[in-house]
């Protein structure tokens, strides 16, 4: 397979010092290593970025800096603005850029295998893995919308990150992004077949209380149509604990956004959202099958042989469907 496409790492942090050291091994032994990783530390303080200097005090393509705007922990805004910080840290332009959490385990040919998608799919604007979390000592996968990339590992080709004008700082950015991506005819690739280990689960710095509000107002900022809101509500109140007012909360957060008129994201990532959530409001979560980005010969998994994939007529940019997620 020809040269792999170079890329970068950005990892905001807060108090992440039981796990990250499992991170930074993990990275350290990717076999396509990245040009850069950029830790941004948030105002951690149990030791997260005194263990991440030490890493970066024996490599050099290791870089730690303190976040501007410190405080306390939240999904969101503080996370991209970290992310954004991380950004204007690189030292060159790459051709693709990692949001990484600092709480994962990954294979050692992850970032050989999203690099490689990249390469074959010249439209491919977001790539990534599945995420996995633990449960009753079971790894179970977290439960998402499956055409989705997780928000705690995402790829993004930079030209494509340009196009959107960057990620969001709001509660929603790791699900607008892709709208906007794909609103803008990006392809969104989820790799099946390649598993990373989340060993914190989604949202659980916050309390439920809020992190259902947040949940509701990032709903509202993405531009939700009211049949998916209540479509979402019904989920969270069946499968979130505790049952019931985990979906009212977000019910609320919703209502109060709109009724302030809260200000939204742009017109066509929202447009995008509507447009694929009116295709599937009939449908039942499990039978939810847009049309999805397909990589030639299958994907990564099966390009263990050195030689690149046949390309469609037209190759990636023609052939492509566009995803959903």
């Amino acid at each position: 397979m020809s040269e792999l496409p170079s890329y970068a790492v950005i990892t905001p942090v807060k108090d992440e010092a039981r796990h990250f050291e499992r991170t930074a091994e993990a990275l350290l032994t990717q076999t396509h290593r990245p040009l850069q990783w950029v830790v941004v530390d948030d105002g951690s303080s149990d030791g997260t970025f005194d263990i991440a200097s030490r890493y970066a005090v024996k490599h050099n393509w290791i870089t730690v800096i303190r976040s501007r705007a410190s405080g306390r922990r939240e999904r969101g805004a503080p996370i991209v603005r970290a992310f954004n910080q991380g950004l204007t840290s690189l030292k060159t332009r790459p051709d693709f850029v990692v949001k990484l959490d600092g709480d994962l385990f990954f294979p050692a040919h992850y970032f050989a295998w999203v690099a490689a998608t990249f390469n074959i799919d010249v439209r491919a604007g977001v790539v990534g893995g599945t995420v996995f979390i633990n449960q009753d000592d079971e790894w179970v996968y977290d439960q998402m919308n499956h055409r989705t990339v997780h928000g705690a590992i995402k790829s993004y080709k930079y030209d494509c990150l340009d196009d959107i004008g960057g990620l969001h700082e709001s509660m929603g950015w790791d699900g607008i992004d892709e709208f906007g991506a794909r609103a803008r005819g990006w392809n969104v690739h989820v790799l099946s077949e390649l598993h990373v280990l989340h060993y914190k689960t989604r949202g659980s710095a916050q309390p439920w209380l809020r992190a259902r509000w947040e949940e509701g107002r990032g709903t509202h900022y993405m531009g939700y149509r009211v049949s998916a809101m209540v479509r979402r509500t019904g989920y969270r109140m069946l499968v979130e604990h505790p049952p019931i007012l985990g979906g009212i909360v977000l019910a609320m957060g919703f209502c109060w956004r709109s009724f302030i008129r809260a200000p939204q994201a742009e017109p066509r990532a929202r447009q995008q959202l509507r447009a694929e959530q009116r295709g599937i409001l009939f449908q039942r979560p499990a039978t939810d099958r847009s049309p999805r980005s397909r990589l030639p010969d299958r994907g990564p998994a099966y390009w263990l042989t050195g030689a690149e994939p046949a390309l469609p007529d037209g190759g990636p940019a023609a052939s492509s469907e566009t995803a959903a997620g």
